[in-house]
């Protein structure tokens, strides 16, 4: 009965450790874990470590809760079998009495623990873990080397997840930095604007061809103001010999300009799925009011302005 009783808590225990670990594992703040890393925190080092390779702290994880499980149904069993032997059902029924007690005390209770604190209670919690992770590693490893052979069979990569979690943890940082004033609500905006479409490719803003009448070289800068108020459009592509529109002109320029010769620039090349950040990166290191967005045939699909993308920044 005693040991019965002694393995149920330990398995109690086991169970509200790693289940709440792991929980906490995946709402940890890594900016904040890399500040006290910074700081000398050996177990905020080890902390950062696991989330670089994460599939050892979940196969950890994962073993821990197991044994756990087999713990607490050990006990349950040595119970029901000494103290309820004359129920000849008892071992059978007594796991379904106990497993609400189990899910609320074992699971539920420590999960929301670690999720309302996840980095104070797994810096709590880090040096045990690591005994742990040292004494389940001969299992770990074999989940972990299976895990790899799915990922290479599969040729899936966990990086993308770890960007939208990256990017997740960040927007927090930006609200907390609100919260505690270091930001304004517009540089906030700014920010989460430039997360949300930092994601996103180029293509969704691209403006058709049609949308800009194309001119050749030998057209006089009086010429192209006309055009531009025909067309409503202050930057114009300027066509080539080969038909290709490989600069362009604005119509600032030409009604600054004091000759025939027209006021060309060059035209920057941008594919269709290169990201939004990416592109409005470039275009602003090139000066490049606008560049021709081209497919993998690299045919010109359309074009983009650099107003275009601040506007998008501004307004999303």
């Amino acid at each position: 009965m005693i040991l019965a009783l002694v393995l149920f808590a330990v398995g109690m225990l086991l169970s509200a450790f790693f289940s709440g670990s792991e929980t906490g594992f995946y709402r940890l703040n890594r900016a904040r874990l890399l500040i006290n890393a910074l700081d000398g925190d050996w177990t905020s080092r080890g902390l950062l470590w696991a989330t670089n390779n994460p599939s050892l702290f979940v196969a950890t994880a994962l073993v821990g809760n197991n044994v756990a499980n087999y713990v607490t149904s050990a006990a349950i069993v040595m119970f029901a079998a000494t103290a309820l032997s004359g129920w000849p059902s008892a071992e059978m029924l007594a796991p379904l009495v106990l497993a609400p007690f189990i899910f609320v005390y074992g699971e539920l209770l420590p999960k929301n623990v670690f999720l309302a604190a996840p980095n104070r209670m797994l810096r709590r919690c880090g040096v045990p873990f690591g005994i742990a992770a040292i004494v389940f590693a001969p299992v770990s490893l074999v989940l972990w080397l299976f895990n790899k052979l799915l990922e290479t069979i599969g040729r899936k990569s966990p990086e993308a997840w770890q960007m939208v979690l990256a990017r997740r943890e960040l927007g927090e940082l930006l609200v907390e930095g609100h919260a505690v004033g270091l930001l304004k609500p517009t540089q906030q905006a700014l920010a989460q604007t430039t997360l949300a479409l930092g994601a996103q490719s180029i293509a969704g803003f691209i403006e058709p061809v049609s949308r800009f009448p194309r001119i050749s070289s030998t057209v006089k800068p009086n010429e192209v103001i006309t055009i531009a108020q025909r067309s409503g459009q202050t930057l114009l592509p300027v066509t080539s010999a080969s038909g290709a529109p490989e600069s362009f002109v604005r119509v600032a320029d030409c009604v600054l300009a004091t000759g025939d010769k027209l006021p060309m620039r060059a035209m920057l090349e941008i594919e269709e799925k290169q990201p939004f950040l990416a592109a409005i990166s470039h275009m602003l290191a090139a000066d490049a009011a606008m560049a021709r967005v081209t497919n993998r045939k690299n045919q010109t699909i359309g074009y983009v302005t650099l107003t275009r993308l601040q506007e998008a920044l501004l307004t999303e």
